[in-house]
């Protein structure tokens, strides 16, 4: 439940527009843990009487700090704190050069060692290759033969397209900057699942397209839920991983897909769904094939081999493919045409269903070794997984675990770098089973964990 504060400054800085002054106070006063994460601001009219200036200049000073991520507005419930507040968005290491040594359970890495088929057709086709073909200037959306390689690859999740509906991007990373800088506005929305992919977090403030929460429960986004927010927010599209959400693991049962499917032909929306896990789930028709006309399928293949390859094939209708291929142009004109035919070879090769089923193996034996060694903690897994999601004991924010798990030599990610909006994020955090590279190191860092979980409360000391 959210908690609402009669906040004043305690000072404002003299030497800085008097917004901004606000700005700076509001955001040391979030920072010093006096305004926690979920706290509910007063009406922007209350806030200027009790500060003593105009609403137009409160006005100024809250649009500054959400374009900053502090605050996040909903229509008809008021202003808050955001559940990341504090949080570091990236995912990428932060620690390089230094001299601790973790074991790496916060990034999900692509299980390397189960690779070595989709490697051997690598090489193969390095030798074959007329490589200084793939060195020139191509098509934006990508040369024909790996277009029709990668309406193979998205056919796998039921997904029908020729290839001339196929853009071939610079992994699903590059597809969704697109998607947000060719389809969206400064200022658009867009629904998400109130626990989402950091790297669209970040991208969409970096193109100012405004994302709203969506509530979810352990099966993933409410239908019920997605029509109020499109009836009050009136959002330009969703964004959705209907198998093996990150971070939660959640799979959107076949009813709920329908009903969201009919939602977004009802409220025009656009689909960006990303199926970078979908491989895991086995056979599966996405989303975007109840909605042809109204979805984006990102059919990465980082996760599933050469993560160094960087492409994407992403399946669009016809009405938005012009604005998607002029998006690739105008970031990195194409993805490299080299990096497309050496994953074109991989899939053509037929060495794809033995990568995949190398690592299906491997990560249902490492998430049974998770279930096992962490028991009898919540965590919610599946076969196949690449990462878990643990509910803390009571006592913890995700926070506290992700801090007081790197003082014991782990890394794990807090549920506040994937919380949106103002609601405080639940106490849990997405542990990797991928990024240690063997099951060894894996229980190694499951035995930290375990450690830590069973202190009473957190260790106060370093702690926030």
């Amino acid at each position: 439940m959210s908690i609402t504060t009669p906040w004043r400054p305690a000072r404002l800085d003299d030497g800085l527009p008097l917004y901004l002054a606000i700005v700076e106070a509001l955001a040391g006063d979030i920072a010093s843990g006096a305004l926690p994460p979920g706290t509910r601001l007063p009406p922007q009219r209350q806030l200027a009487s009790v500060i003593g200036v105009d609403v137009s200049t409160v006005t100024r000073a809250l649009n500054e700090c959400g374009r900053r991520g502090l605050i996040a507005g909903t229509v008809g419930r008021g202003t808050f704190v955001t559940a990341d507040t504090g949080s570091i968005a990236s995912l990428a290491r932060t620690e390089r050069g230094g001299t601790e040594e973790l074991v790496e359970m916060g990034l999900v890495l692509p299980l390397y060692a189960q690779e070595k088929a989709g490697m051997a057709a690598v090489r193969r086709a390095l030798l074959k290759l007329d490589v200084e073909r793939y060195l020139r200037y191509a098509d934006p959306a990508g040369m024909v033969e790996h277009r029709e390689a990668g309406a193979a690859w998205v056919h796998r999740a039921g997904v029908r397209s020729r290839p001339d509906q196929i853009l071939v991007t610079a992994g699903s990373q590059n597809a969704i900057a697109c998607c947000l800088m060719g389809l969206f506005s400064p200022g658009d929305s867009l629904a998400v699942d109130e626990l989402t992919f950091p790297g669209l977090k970040t991208l969409a403030r970096m193109h100012n397209v405004r994302l709203v929460p969506v509530t979810m429960d352990a099966s993933g986004m409410l239908p019920d839920a997605l029509e109020s927010v499109c009836r009050r927010e009136r959002p330009r599209g969703v964004f959705l991983m209907p198998e093996c959400q990150n971070p939660t693991t959640s799979s959107l049962p076949r009813d709920r897909r329908r009903d969201i499917a009919r939602l977004i032909e009802r409220f025009n929306l656009i689909l960006i769904e990303d199926d970078a896990y979908g491989h895991t789930a086995g056979p599966h028709h996405a989303l975007t094939t109840l909605v042809p006309e109204h979805g984006i399928y990102l059919g990465g293949t980082s996760k599933v081999f050469g993560a160094g390859l960087r492409i994407s094939f992403v399946a669009c209708p016809a009405g938005l493919r012009e604005a998607l291929e002029n998006a690739v142009l105008g970031t990195v004109w194409m993805a490299s045409p080299l990096n497309a035919a050496l994953v074109t070879a991989v899939v053509t090769s037929g060495a794809v269903e033995r990568v995949v089923a190398a690592k299906a193996k491997e990560a249902n034996a490492r998430g049974e070794l998770a279930v096992k060694k962490l028991a009898p903690h919540v965590l919610r897994t599946r076969p196949g997984a690449f990462f878990s999601w643990l509910s803390l004991p009571p006592g913890w924010t995700g926070r506290e675990m992700e801090l007081a798990s790197r003082m014991a030599g782990v890394r794990v990610f807090s549920a506040e770098r994937f919380a949106v909006g103002g609601r405080a994020a639940e106490a849990a955090v997405r542990l990797s089973l991928t990024g240690p590279e063997t099951r060894k190191e894996l229980s190694r860092g499951l035995d930290l964990v375990a450690e830590v979980l069973a202190r009473k409360r957190p260790d106060s000391s370093g702690i926030l």
